[in-house]
């Protein structure tokens, strides 16, 4: 590939990706993040295949959304392995599609502890000592180990997002939080995105999280023992 962006394995040239949906669950005790992601993705020239990044991500499933909601088992190929840009993640369509038509994809995956853009903290490495912490810092092409994804400033994405959390710890991202709900022993919350970005702007952490406005509009947030000097 590298038509477009000397450091992306996708097919730039033949499929934008236009919405990625997240449903995630972090596994602290396994240090990653394991669930689906949803591709609502455009043709840009005829292609039977869509390119995805990928490093360090063991890759599940990959289905096909149809129109009436049902899912076709797609074929994926792993083989093209880069030292420094990673896997390119190959999902052959059962058909090839033309220039404007759209497509919805799901590909199951997780993360590993080799990924560049999550860093998991003990309880000990915390201020409060008590919950484990999770951040991510996707620039400059880390994204890639947080999600498959064409992962170039040339492309610009809405998204959103599930991410299961176990209680207490609380969920935010670079995007708008429209909800939580229980289940079980976890917090699911839910976020929202409209605006598009690259890849690399995608953001998450999971921890023990106070917040404190500063203004009508704005709000800081900290591990609580932190949360005063913070909102200064």
């Amino acid at each position: 590939m590298f038509e477009i962006d000397p450091n992306s394995q996708a097919n730039l040239t033949e499929i934008a990706t236009e919405h990625v949906h997240l449903d995630l669950a972090v596994d602290f005790a396994g240090t990653k993040l394991e669930g689906t992601a949803v591709y609502q993705l455009v043709a840009l020239l005829p292609t039977q295949e869509v390119v995805l990044d990928t490093a360090h991500l063991k890759l599940g499933g990959a289905r096909l959304k149809l129109i009436d909601g049902s899912l076709v088992p797609l074929e994926i190929d792993t083989n093209s392995i880069h030292e420094i840009y990673g896997t390119a993640l190959r999902v052959l369509l059962p058909e090839s599609v033309a220039a404007g038509d759209k497509l919805t994809i799901e590909v199951d995956y997780e993360t590993s502890p080799d990924s560049g853009a999550i860093q998991f903290l003990t309880p000990e490495q915390t201020l409060g000592k008590s919950h484990p912490y999770l951040f991510t810092q996707c620039e400059e092409i880390h994204a890639r180990s947080l999600l498959p994804c064409q992962d170039s400033p040339s492309v610009k994405i809405s998204y959103s997002a599930n991410v299961r959390v176990p209680k207490p710890l609380t969920a935010l991202m670079s995007a708008i939080a429209t909800g939580s709900r229980d289940e079980g022993n976890s917090t699911v919350f839910s976020f929202e995105q409209q605006i598009t970005i690259p890849s690399y702007l995608i953001a998450l952490v999971v921890g023990n999280l106070a917040s404190a406005k500063i203004s009508d509009r704005c709000a800081v947030w900290s591990e609580p023992e932190n949360i005063d000097a913070c909102a200064w």
